[in-house]
């Protein structure tokens, strides 16, 4: 079983650099950066300084309207796709890595009601069923008209409320909306990304090297520990884009191509081993305390502890929208309190229950200066 899954994982797993993802991956990052500096102290991390100048400079090359136009189309939720998730279904749906020029050539020659409806998808993928009202999303998604009168009645989860109203401006002029992102793209890569492509393509070349040879060594120790996802998820062909805009994470995204063949991609932080390594005593310790400064961590273990549940099950139990779940999960992640498994096609949060006892003696021992059990 273990050689079956091993193999499973040699032949479908590939680590390539897909400058077109990097692309918007930095165009993201410079539009919520102030959520990014947030998260980032959350979790104890201090951002790359190199990175952090990129977000700079690259602000300062743009102009205002150019910045005005980047945030219309990037700036609602770290964690949640809004109307940008139109840009990586485009991308993602191919099964090989582009260049960035490529994909923006592949871009200008998509349909605007296309990328628009995948607009309103990406805004709309965690409550899609008040949407659509009974309607078949199939049928929905070619009816700008249908689709401007459900997103009209709807409103979008608090993460992503300020998208409402851009949404409804690119439904109501769809070209228009294609004029812009197209104008967006081809600047901000003339202006900004060419000028930074070649050393973003050899960072991520040297660290993807570095990712490939530990997963070469035991790929399925490699996806639970370093990836953070179960092994079985994989099934089909993935591509890790190791990313140093993204720093940190393991964003995964699934598609089907225009030949229908289900294919992933995996936003693959640079500094993932060092994130999710071997962390000082004390520094566990303080995270551990941190993770629990907010109540719905806690309610979210002692509702693992009961039973695996999957991500809409928590969301609902705990009164919380997909995307929170998913900004506690990571931080539980970081923990290793928490595993994926995919059980009926769906994906379950696991407690680690010998991971959390370990978490506990750790912190007896740092705050009393004794070990576990000690009189």
């Amino acid at each position: 079983m273990e050689d079956t899954l091993k193999n499973t994982l040699l032949r479908n797993i590939k680590f390539a650099y897909n400058e077109a993802l990097e692309l918007i991956v930095f165009m993201g990052m410079i539009a919520n950066e102030k959520q990014l500096r947030t998260w980032a102290a959350d979790y104890k991390l201090e951002m790359d300084s190199l990175a952090l100048s990129y977000h700079e400079e690259a602000r300062s090359l743009l102009s205002p309207h150019a910045n005005r136009e980047l945030h219309f189309f990037f700036q609602y939720n770290f964690f949640h796709k809004a109307l940008d998730f139109a840009f990586y279904e485009s991308i993602c749906t191919c099964a090989e890595p582009q260049t960035a020029e490529a994909w923006i050539t592949r871009l200008e020659n998509s349909p605007a009601d296309k990328v628009v409806s995948e607009m309103v998808y990406g805004v709309y993928y965690d409550k899609l069923e008040e949407l659509l009202e009974g309607n078949d999303w199939e049928v929905v998604k070619k009816d700008i008209r249908l689709m401007t009168e459900l997103v009209t009645r709807t409103k979008p989860h608090q993460e992503v409320i300020h998208a409402h109203g851009p949404l409804l401006e690119c439904l109501t002029y769809p070209e228009d909306t294609k004029q812009r992102y197209m104008q967006l793209f081809n600047q901000f890569y003339r202006d900004v990304f060419s000028l930074f492509k070649e050393p973003l393509r050899q960072a991520s070349d040297e660290a993807s090297q570095r990712y490939e040879e530990m997963f070469l060594d035991n790929p399925e120790r490699f996806i639970r520990e370093v990836n953070k996802n179960e092994p079985a998820m994989y099934d089909v062909p993935t591509n890790f884009h190791v990313s140093f805009i993204a720093q940190l994470g393991n964003h995964c995204l699934f598609f089907s191509t225009a030949d229908s063949e289900r294919v992933g991609t995996v936003i693959f932080g640079i500094h993932n081993a060092l994130a999710f390594g071997p962390a000082a005593e004390r520094e566990k310790t303080e995270l551990f305390l941190k993770a629990f400064s907010d109540k719905r961590r806690l309610d979210f273990l002692l509702l693992l502890r009961k039973r695996p549940h999957y991500g809409q099950e928590i969301a609902t139990a705990l009164g919380i929208t997909p995307a929170a779940v998913t900004y506690h999960a990571n931080f539980l992640f970081f923990l290793d309190l928490i595993q994926i498994k995919r059980e009926d096609h769906r994906l379950y949060y696991h407690l680690q229950v010998d991971k959390l006892r370990e978490l506990l003696a750790i912190t007896t021992k740092v705050m009393l200066d004794e070990e576990p059990g000690r009189v």
